[in-house]
């Protein structure tokens, strides 16, 4: 049969396999990424319409979510070139219209009959920015023990070129504690969380966020049940145990298809040295992986000696912020602040402190004027000390997120945390939420989806992406996720909140109404299901409990710099347009950010046509 391969750059697409390979490298596209680049490569240095490109990728009859598939497909392309949206070399997104390939290309017409055989993709050297190793001690959490771990998986994961079966996903379930100490599950917890940072910064492919593998920590679910739920084709399981001045590490990667063992080893070594032993283990194994490629490779040095109460300090703040508790960010808080009493140069306690803040904020313990401001200088110190702590520019990101007028550098950090850690879900989640502000809801639906896509067990992400769609009036799809979101945690308010208003925009008051009383039973002191429950029960005829909801939320509105959207929408349910604008006005100059934030809410179209709601944007413009 007669085939295509389109060459360019170092790269050839061999469409009739679905290849793309380079010197080294050998990647099988799915389906729609795949119609996608060839639509582009037949077309070089030529705008493809966005309609033009739904057309290659779907039949007409097809009932999909065209814009977000398109999103999610460009994003997949450009990861397999290594690609940037914001320094395209191969793509470049022309706005408003679609895409355009930058570069020549040459076609090749042969006569070939795909061999079926399995396609490869072999881990590319890692660069020097990230095996570099931190500058001090400190912080260097991700290298030593973690990286001789993540080496050898990366070995096995890579094996040699045109070999199967091959992984393009992976998950570290919780380690397990094996100390005689039961105190110890900190230790076992912390590893685990930077073991799944190492990893997802440094293999291309999908590695599972800490948050949802932590729900397997007592599970004794069959290894491909746990598979099959996160989406992933390789696992790896392992132990922690301390005694005395010793700390072992076991771990062992499984196919998760066929149950099978790939690869096993134990590390054994004095407290002070468990990020020191990469030296031992690290150079033959992966200089065994890279010997296949013929790539000369910058191996990470050993670390210095770390102090183990510093480290255990740092794992602690991060095994109770994990809990999302109150109380747990008390805990938390103190440990980070020990953590910098001990070391004042130690990076990660500097952005760990950040993340309590904001959460702290977000779990309503905190005024949010102080917290954040305090955490904007706690995550910029942690830069400061350690430009590559993708946590410390996400939560800088996020906290960007509130001022209009630092929605640049915003975008900047979060876009800075992703290509640091490409696997960072909560970089992608925050990033969907400043894209929806800045009106882009394509792009923000594809960055949410590709959170969820990191962190399947998350209740808050999926609970999320049905907002979004909920936003983009997707309403089945919305409540779809919805409801993975309750499977998930039954007892969180936020799902049923944006299920109300569903309800209620599609002809159902009485089951908003019962949806709306979930969220609050639910989640009580919450301001924004207060402001989305009391929209509704006004709109359904329960004046009475509107109005109660309405005088909280007014209380707060000097402590939550939210509260007065979510207050203006409840004077919207209850007709009262002209109070609405009056609360809105709090939000100028304060924090205009809030201003956008009303596009989540279909309430507010009752204000579109009034010049005075018009003139506020332009006010937070």
């Amino acid at each position: 049969m007669t085939n295509k391969i389109y060459r360019f750059a170092t790269f050839e697409l061999d469409v009739a396999e679905g290849q793309l390979r380079n010197a080294d490298a050998s990647m099988r596209l799915q389906d729609k990424p795949l119609r996608l680049l060839t639509a582009l490569l037949e077309n070089p240095q030529s705008v493809v319409t966005r309609e033009q490109l739904r057309d290659r990728m779907w039949d007409r009859r097809t009932i999909v979510n065209f814009e977000q598939g398109i999103n999610v497909a460009i994003k997949k392309v450009r990861r397999a070139l290594g690609d940037s949206a914001e320094n395209p070399r191969f793509i470049e997104t022309v706005a408003k219209r679609g895409y355009r390939f930058l570069l020549t290309v040459e076609t090749v017409t042969t006569d070939a009959e795909p061999s079926g055989t399995a396609a490869t993709l072999l881990v590319q050297p890692p660069s020097t920015d990230r095996s570099t190793v931190s500058r001090r001690t400190g912080w260097a959490v991700q290298v030593g023990i973690l990286a001789v771990i993540g080496a050898a998986i990366v070995a096995t994961l890579s094996v040699k070129r045109f070999e199967a079966p091959r992984y393009r996903s992976l998950a570290v379930l919780p380690l397990r504690n094996l100390s005689p100490d039961s105190g110890q599950e900190f230790l076992a917890d912390g590893i685990t969380e930077d073991l799944v940072t190492s990893l997802g910064g440094s293999l291309p492919i999908k590695v599972i966020s800490a948050n949802s593998v932590m729900g397997y920590k007592h599970t004794d679910k069959p290894l491909r049940e746990i598979a099959k739920e996160l989406g992933v084709d390789a696992i790896v399981v392992g132990s922690v145990a301390r005694s005395n001045d010793r700390v072992s590490v076991t771990a062992q990667l499984i196919d998760a298809r066929e149950d099978r063992h790939l690869w096993a080893e134990s590390f054994d070594r004095r407290s002070e040295d468990i990020l020191g032993i990469e030296s031992e283990v690290a150079h033959a194994i992966a200089g065994r992986v890279y010997a296949t490629l013929n790539a000369t490779v910058a191996i990470p040095v050993a670390a210095q000696p770390v102090d183990p109460t510093l480290y255990d300090l740092y794992l602690m703040g991060r095994y109770h912020w994990n809990k999302r508790t109150v109380a747990g960010f008390g805990k938390a808080k103190s440990y980070f602040e020990q953590a910098m009493l001990r070391d004042p140069n130690f990076a990660p306690a500097y952005a760990g402190l950040a993340d309590v803040l904001v959460m702290s904020v977000d779990y309503g313990v905190s005024p949010s004027v102080g917290a954040f401001a305090e955490a904007e200088s706690q995550a910029e110190h942690a830069i400061s000390l350690d430009d590559n702590l993708a946590q410390a520019h996400a939560i800088l990101g996020f906290i960007k997120v509130r001022n209009q007028k630092a929605w640049e550098q915003s975008e900047a950090e979060l876009r800075r945390a992703i290509a640091i850690d490409p696997n960072l879900a909560e970089a992608h989640h925050w990033l969907a939420y400043l894209l929806l502000f800045r009106g882009r809801l394509d792009d923000a639906l594809a960055e949410l989806t590709e959170a969820r896509t990191l962190e399947p067990m998350s209740a808050i992400t999926n609970a999320d992406e049905g907002h979004f769609l909920y936003i983009a009036r997707h309403y089945a799809e919305a409540r779809a996720r919805l409801a993975r979101a309750i499977e998930l945690a039954p007892e969180l308010g936020r799902p049923h909140g944006t299920l109300a208003l569903i309800e209620l925009e599609t002809g159902h008051p009485e089951e908003a109404k019962r949806e709306a009383h979930t969220a609050l039973e639910l989640d009580p002191i919450s301001a924004r299901t207060m402001g989305e429950a009391g929209f509704v029960l006004a709109s359904t005829g329960e004046v009475t409990e509107a109005n109660r909801l309405f005088d909280t939320l007014f209380g707060l509105v000097p402590r939550q710099s939210g509260a007065p959207v979510y207050a203006a929408l409840v004077e919207l349910g209850l007709g009262r347009l002209d109070r609405a604008l009056e609360l809105m006005k709090l939000n100028v100059p304060a924090n205009t950010a809030n201003l956008h934030s009303v596009a989540q809410w279909h309430g507010f179209d009752k204000l579109v046509g009034d010049v005075r709601f018009r003139n506020l944007l332009v006010q937070a413009d």
